[in-house]
């Protein structure tokens, strides 16, 4: 295809016409050979990196439209919300994207994305599928020439049985020849029509293979980023297409067999010379997946956990007594800004602190409060230390926003990715969804555990009786659990994405890291004031931590990695 003509776009606004050489995918303009040297020269725009127009050509069409500026706010993309994502803009910060939490500044994740494992992983996904393809199209083309060779067999096989027989059954012989023949043509019609549909994923998967090495040189870190994104998503419905054309019966391996019924005396009125049976079974094509390979041999990147450090912020802190003189404080969490709430038991309230440590307000509850689960920038979940319901109230309102009940005592409770998962005494666990609904039910019953986090599709909590911290799978089963001599009643448990498990130990008065494989352990802080510490959450957004006493007293970290 020719290269498409443009003129430039300063010369232009000059109203003077000169053809474009270069496209700048920052500036989003055409530019002529010396507006380039302008351009190159320039303070604001020396770090853009400009390509030919012939190279631009050569970009998908989806991947030219994509624009540095929101089309809303006409204001240049400057965040990555990862819960929708999709780029947003200042304004779009403050307005559909307020509540959310995971925002990353743009040029921290388009940086080096071009190099990045998830560009690599990618391209080995589309590797892999056209690698699977190829397998599954052979396999279909050596089942017909199986199934022509076996047709030729089982043929001689009728004609030697007929010879046993007396002439009259020659009807019945010409009927089994038709019947293989049947099933021969019909089998192979299906596998045919099976070939058909791997044929057109796998023009799908060259197409979209080329299309990527391209985007890959010629478009821009964030048309790059986004593009593949998009196409990301169109490879998992390639692979769960394949799978389930896998999983039919047109794709499972098919032979012609026969079964002569012939008696030992021939003068024996026969019904029938034996039957003709397709035979089908599963195939024995090992898909190729490195991906999963790579995870097999592997981990998880799991940073190191001698190099955790915690630098303290607030230590010691007091909250603020209520109607009752005495405190009893079983949980805590972030708030959005920063700000800390503990729920506050004898006094039925949640405590509400600023940033810097100091009282805000108290929200005042019908119940005894024990875990507090925060769910968006307004809203929080609480539950009832004796009851079976949990309550979502709005932060700023102090109002009970909705409320549902669990079939028992409610132990444990946290918030994870739009899940709630919830300890229940005589069930278990239970994963349900922002309104309480059930998803998944998984048996436990020991009942010495008072938190519990959600990790991808692992379950960890600690059993303070017997100084244990344990790793279910979503089965229930014991995966590893971890003792240490450190760690003595271990109680608060707080997960985070980087596969470390904070806890905190009731009677060892110390803070610890623990790695999600359960093989490596680090004290990062013990001090006597931490006499009864219970609860422990993690703030991603800032890198803190937060630990608090049952007899309320607050420490607040900052935690290097």
């Amino acid at each position: 295809m020719a290269a498409s003509v443009r003129l430039c776009d300063i010369c232009e606004a000059r109203d003077v016409t000169v053809f474009a050489t270069d496209w700048c995918p920052e500036c989003e303009q055409g530019l002529c050979e010396s507006c380039k040297s302008y351009h190159s020269a320039s303070k604001l725009s020396k770090t853009h990196e400009t390509i030919p127009f012939e190279s631009f050509d050569k970009l998908p069409a989806a991947v030219k439209e994509i624009k540095n500026d929101c089309p809303d706010h006409e204001a240049r993309f400057e965040y990555y919300c990862s819960q929708h994502e999709v780029p947003c803009c200042v304004e779009c910060m403050k307005t559909t994207h307020a509540e959310c939490r995971d925002l990353t500044p743009m040029h921290k994740v388009v940086e080096h994305y071009k190099t990045s494992n998830a560009l690599s992983d990618f391209e080995q996904t589309l590797s892999d599928v056209l690698n699977n393809l190829d397998s599954l199209l052979k396999c279909r083309y050596d089942n017909i020439s199986l199934l022509a060779n076996e047709k030729d067999r089982r043929l001689k096989e009728i004609s030697d049985t007929k010879r046993k027989v007396i002439a009259h059954l020659d009807n019945l012989e010409i009927k089994l020849k038709t019947e293989v023949e049947m099933l021969q043509g019909e089998n192979v019609h299906a596998i045919e029509e099976t070939i058909k549909e791997f044929e057109l994923l796998k023009t799908d998967v060259v197409k979209m293979q080329e299309e990527a090495h391209i985007i890959r040189q010629y478009a821009s870190d964030f048309q790059l980023f986004i593009a593949f994104r998009d196409l990301e998503h169109t490879v998992k419905d390639l692979e769960t297409d394949m799978h389930l054309l896998i999983k039919q019966d047109s794709a499972k391996q098919i032979s012609i067999s026969f079964s002569p019924t012939v008696v030992q005396s021939i003068e024996t009125v026969l019904p029938s010379l034996g039957f003709v049976n397709v035979i089908t079974k599963e195939s024995n094509i090992k898909l190729v997946n490195q991906r999963e390979k790579q995870a097999q041999l592997s981990a998880i990147a799991t940073p190191c956990i001698d190099k955790i450090q915690l630098k303290t912020l607030l230590q010691n802190i007091k909250l603020p007594s209520g109607n009752k003189t005495d405190l009893v404080i079983y949980d805590n969490c972030f708030l959005s800004n920063g700000r800390l709430a503990f729920t506050d038991k004898l006094n039925k309230r949640l405590i509400v602190l600023k940033d810097n440590g100091e009282h805000e307000k108290d929200i005042p509850l019908s119940f005894m409060p024990n875990a507090i689960a925060v769910i968006s920038e307004t809203q929080a979940a609480v539950s009832d230390c004796s009851g079976n319901a949990i309550t979502v109230i709005g932060i700023e309102s102090a109002r009970v926003h909705y409320s549902f009940q669990m079939n028992g005592t409610i132990f444990a409770l946290s918030f994870r990715k739009g899940r709630f998962l919830i300890l229940v005494d005589g069930i278990g666990f239970c994963i349900t969804d922002i309104e309480g609904n059930v998803i998944n039910k998984i048996p436990y019953s020991y009942t010495d555990i008072l938190f519990a986090m959600l990790l991808t599709d692992r379950i960890y909590f600690s059993h303070w009786r017997s100084n244990r911290v344990v790793c279910c799978d979503l089965k229930g089963i014991d995966i590893h659990e971890f003792k240490d001599k450190k760690l003595k009643a271990p109680i608060g448990v707080a997960c985070i994405d980087k596969n470390v498990i904070f806890i905190t130990g009731f009677k060892s008065k110390n803070i610890c890291a623990l790695s999600s494989t359960g093989d490596e352990l680090k004290e990062l802080y013990c001090n006597s004031n931490l006499r009864r510490i219970r609860a422990v959450s993690y703030y991603p957004g800032k890198q803190q931590l937060l630990v608090s006493t049952e007899d309320g007293k607050v420490f607040l970290f900052e935690v290097s990695f």
